[in-house]
């Protein structure tokens, strides 16, 4: 039997032109995640990783909190385990989103910026998810959907008897694995992402006849003294 600790990245730079790496709080969180996981767990068995800084970034002040040496040559970086290109996607919604400053830019006309982007966020959503205009993205919802289940796949394939598996990764692949091994409907994967703390582990076990999900979004790291930790982009 093998615990895979699914993990997402810690807080990224919002609004920032390159969006790909953590903010001083997603390194403070990540160290965080390290030390709760170091006194639960001890160490990982074997990581798997995307190809995204953000995802090398916090698995690497996850092992500095962890206090865990894990040479970047056992890494196995795996880029289906990447997030969405969600600036591709809201991009699709106008010209006006064309780019991250181009977004900003709108938000900060709107008298209320943070109710403003989630309707755009939810509708550029709803719209690549419809399955309707798969050729003006860079990636169809399909295609996202089976690349990430084949990661899990991979995973699953190439533990090769690792009992504790750790996977750093972003919350759109985290919401698709947690609705297919649920068997929920596929409009309900939004519901789940923006649910998703930022270095929370949603924990699976893979056992020799299934996988099943143990656990979503567990945070209690960032309970108590660390509360103010809690993000979720």
């Amino acid at each position: 039997m093998t615990a895979i600790y699914l993990i997402r990245h810690g807080q990224a730079s919002f609004g920032q032109q390159n969006y790909d790496k953590l903010s001083d709080i997603g390194h403070q969180q990540a160290k965080v995640l390290g030390g709760a996981l170091q006194s639960r767990i001890g160490s990982f068995d074997k990581v798997f990783l995307g190809s995204m800084l953000r995802h090398k970034q916090t698995l690497q002040n996850c092992l500095s909190g962890m206090d865990s040496q894990l040479d970047e040559a056992n890494w196995n970086i795996d880029a289906s385990w990447n997030e969405y290109d969600h600036n591709d996607i809201i991009a699709q919604m106008g010209p006006e989103f064309a780019d991250a400053p181009s977004v900003k830019s709108w938000l900060l006309k709107q008298d209320h910026p943070k109710q403003a982007f989630e309707k755009l966020f939810n509708d550029a959503m709803n719209r690549w998810m419809s399955g309707q205009h798969c050729g003006q993205y860079v990636e169809s919802w399909d295609c996202y959907q089976k690349r990430v289940i084949n990661a899990l796949n991979n995973v699953t394939k190439n533990a090769n008897g690792a009992k504790k598996v750790a996977v750093f990764t972003s919350g759109g692949p985290i919401s698709v694995v947690s609705q297919y091994l649920l068997g929920v409907p596929a409009e309900k994967v939004m519901q789940v992402n923006w649910t998703l703390v930022n270095c929370g582990i949603t924990k699976l076990v893979n056992t020799p006849s299934r996988v099943f999900l143990s656990t979503l979004n567990e945070h209690s790291h960032f309970e108590g003294e660390n509360r103010a930790l809690i993000t979720y982009k």
